[in-house]
């Protein structure tokens, strides 16, 4: 069977008989819950496809496929009234073009209203204004209630996204001004869905985040935005059970299980629900690769997930400075959670100075997810791909300015010597060049800064997945060096002892040292890390002594 990998055509999946996860389900929910609709997810989640599966189930034009395309479907025993009844009237803006974004706008908003009129042979006419073009549209509908418009919105924010990370001046010129093209756009629409015999039926709208919707409308005021709804936690990506009966119609054994939850599980999109999901693009990349070479892909990050996420450095760094999110992704790769009082889902893209809302901004990127909601809302990174992309994040921000910078392909070599040997050559590099950083001192603030350094350029490495205060026979180790690539010999546990020169005394860092000895020898004697060993891989103990932010013992021990 194909996997529909980067495939979001539904109609071809379905004829193709490839692999199709049946969430048709969800088509009952949203009948159910409200007209006009508004859903975000993090790229790569499957919305495109969705939006066809919507398509393929209410567009009248596919009426006589419908038994072909939806047999041994959930909604094929369950079908609506509402089944192939509407006018589909669909815009993708993920093909806005930046470069010249108006008329690129506009040509999309062209094409897409008289493929529409064309596509139904409607007696309506088109303008050179597109927009206007539209209010025709409406305007037929309108007067010609026997016909029923849905209206399908995919990406509405991805071109604004963009402009916003890149050209502040356009996004203003395009989204907020009051004569904005944008705005305008979503004026029209509105008008389309109120007062009495309103032409607009349904809507559905999906993007990534809520920011240009606030700036265009001051919030989605035109329906519900169901985004953080239990109900629709999992609507879109694989939950456990459904991972489950995927790979085993791939002869994929459920021992990588394990590998898969810890690399693409964990996302948990609701507050109120306690079920998480597997990021669906990760997935069909592993089960593609492991298709193609029967065997665990060397690269675990799709590129093009890992390209999503390039242009987002400037949030870290403005005034040409690292600003007050710098420290919250360095809390973050600590395996830190981070608190908000609760998400935001109404926020401008023009303020990051509220906290608030960059950690809300982070959660609906998927950079984090929510790891358990009290009197506050924790988040956390999700999984291992995200902590190596949020790591990438930071290892960009700092050499903006030359901040920081380090020779990868020195760490590399001397990572390997670590794995292949037990040479511990790369910890006393890291330090070095940290303590020689004079652009990186004025954020060393705490021994944790130092910690979150090790910890982020250590996770660029492709021979282990590294691991920060995981608990390990009831305690908590600072570094555990998972071994992740088949040829490592050696790994890893690493603890950091830290002091003042001012509050130096005789013998303290050999107690110190004796004091890290001690948890780790107990650290080691962890299930996990017995595991391990018992595969014949060595442990290697490490241990760091810093005065402020100056390596002044590294030892190590088997």
């Amino acid at each position: 069977m194909q996997i529909p990998y980067g495939v979001t055509d539904f109609i071809d999946i379905r004829k193709s008989k490839m692999f199709f996860l049946d969430k048709t389900a969800y088509i009952q929910k949203l009948e159910q819950s409200d007209r006009f609709l508004l859903f975000l997810r993090p790229r790569r989640f499957g919305k495109t496809l969705f939006l066809a599966i919507l398509d393929a189930y209410y567009n009248l034009k596919y009426k006589h496929l419908f038994d072909e395309l939806f047999k041994d479907t959930y909604i094929y025993q369950h079908k609506t009234k509402e089944a192939n009844s509407y006018h589909i009237l669909q815009f993708d803006f993920s093909i806005v073009d930046i470069l010249d974004v108006e008329a690129s706008f506009l040509h999309c908003l062209k094409l897409e209203t008289e493929s529409f009129i064309k596509r139904y042979k409607l007696n309506i006419p088109s303008s050179d204004n597109p927009l206007n073009t539209l209010k025709n549209i409406l305007k037929f509908f309108k007067e010609n209630q026997d016909k029923k418009l849905y209206i399908l919105i995919d990406e509405y924010d991805h071109f604004a996204n963009r402009l916003l990370f890149q050209d502040k001046a356009q996004y203003l010129n395009l989204i907020t001004q009051k004569e904005a093209l944008f705005k305008q756009f979503f004026s029209v629409l509105k008008g389309g869905t109120s007062g009495n015999n309103a032409p607009v039926r349904r809507m559905f709208i999906t993007g990534v985040t809520p920011m240009t919707m606030y700036d265009v409308t001051s919030g989605f005021n035109i329906g519900k935005n169901i985004s953080l709804k239990p109900e629709f936690n999992a609507m879109l990506g694989f939950t456990q059970e459904e991972l489950k009966q995927t790979i085993s119609k791939f002869n994929i054994s459920e021992q990588l299980l394990e590998l898969l939850t810890e690399w693409y599980d964990h996302y948990q999109f609701s507050p109120e629900s306690k079920e998480t999901v597997f990021n669906t693009d990760m997935v069909l990349y592993f089960i593609s690769e492991y298709q193609d070479y029967k065997k665990i892909p060397r690269e675990l990050i799709d590129i093009n997930v890992r390209s999503d996420y390039s242009k987002l450095r400037s949030l870290l760094y403005t005034d040409k400075k690292l600003n007050g999110n710098f420290e919250t992704l360095k809390d973050l790769i600590l395996g830190k959670s981070i608190e908000l009082t609760e998400l935001q889902t109404d926020f401008s893209g023009l303020d990051f100075r509220d906290e608030e809302n960059f950690k809300s901004l982070l959660f609906y990127l998927g950079l984090v997810t929510i790891k358990d909601v009290t009197l506050q809302t924790r988040l956390k990174i999700p999984n291992e791909t995200i902590k190596r992309i949020d790591v990438g994040f930071l290892k960009d921000s700092l050499e903006l300015e030359n901040v920081f910078w380090l020779n990868l392909g020195k760490l590399n070599k001397l990572y390997s010597e670590f794995a292949l040997h037990g040479n511990i050559e790369v910890f006393k590099y890291l330090a070095n060049e940290i303590k020689n950083s004079t652009g990186l001192r004025d954020y060393i603030q705490n021994e944790q800064t130092i910690k979150a350094m090790y910890l982020a350029y250590l996770s660029l490495s492709p021979f282990f997945v590294v691991k920060s205060e995981l608990e390990l026979n009831k305690g908590f180790a600072d570094i555990f060096l998972k071994p992740l690539n088949p040829y490592v010999e050696c790994f890893g546990l690493i603890e950091f002892k830290f002091y003042h020169q001012k509050d130096k005394t005789k013998d303290l860092v050999q107690k110190l040292i004796a004091e890290a000895k001690i948890q780790l020898d107990k650290y080691s004697k962890d299930p996990m890390v017995q595991a391990f060993v018992q595969q014949n891989k060595k442990l290697v103990k490490v241990i760091l002594v810093f005065q402020d932010y100056q390596l002044v013992e590294a030892i190590s021990y088997f």
